[in-house]
């Protein structure tokens, strides 16, 4: 398959915008949300294109950003973090139509090369965790090993729509949950051992 990786930048927003309402969260708040990231230098958006077609995406912020996080849990990443550079996953999604084929994968891989590349030592990835307990992006995260898990929160998502996110299993009154990792960034190579 002809899958290339490259950088998102604001020009790809209609398509990571159409991508993320179709598999993650839909509502007023998510144009805004990705002209800001992707108008940081600071975070690092890949798309991956097949054929020339947006078939997915990647997004990590630089930092500790999880919306809606608990002061206790912010407090406890703030620790065991303390002096060290820090990504926060914000996306990860491909298009229905190119499931299944390894672009996620490929995408990760792509991200830990560039994570490491700007110094990154520890990547906070957060697990969408929907009420029948399924979590679909666990699998795509295993390059890194998992990491320390911070814990299991219910209704993680419930204040979102208050920034104007709308969960597509839930709707408005979300009531998914998330597990929280923060895990050190693999040395290149490592995620295809």
């Amino acid at each position: 398959m002809n899958a290339d990786i490259s950088h998102a930048t604001l020009a790809d927003l209609d398509d990571l915008v159409a991508l993320n309402e179709e598999a993650l969260f839909y509502g007023k708040g998510v144009r805004p949300h990705f002209e800001r990231v992707l108008a940081s230098p600071d975070n690092i958006a890949l798309k991956c294109t097949v054929g020339g077609m947006f078939a997915g995406a990647l997004v990590y912020v630089k930092g500790i950003a999880l919306p809606g996080c608990p002061p206790e849990l912010a407090a406890r990443i703030g620790r065991l973090s303390e002096g060290r550079t820090v990504y926060t996953g914000d996306t990860v999604a491909v298009k229905r139509e190119y499931r299944r084929l390894g672009l996620a994968g490929r995408l990760c891989a792509a991200m830990i090369a560039e994570l490491r590349r700007r110094g990154a030592e520890l990547a906070l990835n957060e697990f969408w965790i929907y009420p029948d307990g399924s979590a679909p992006a666990r699998k795509v995260f295993a390059a890194f090993d998992g990491g320390i898990r911070l814990g299991r929160y219910e209704n993680f998502y419930r204040d979102l729509h208050a920034m104007g996110f709308h969960c597509p299993v839930c709707g408005e009154a979300c009531v998914c949950a998330a597990e929280i990792y923060l895990a050190e960034i693999p040395e290149v190579g490592d995620e295809n051992d």
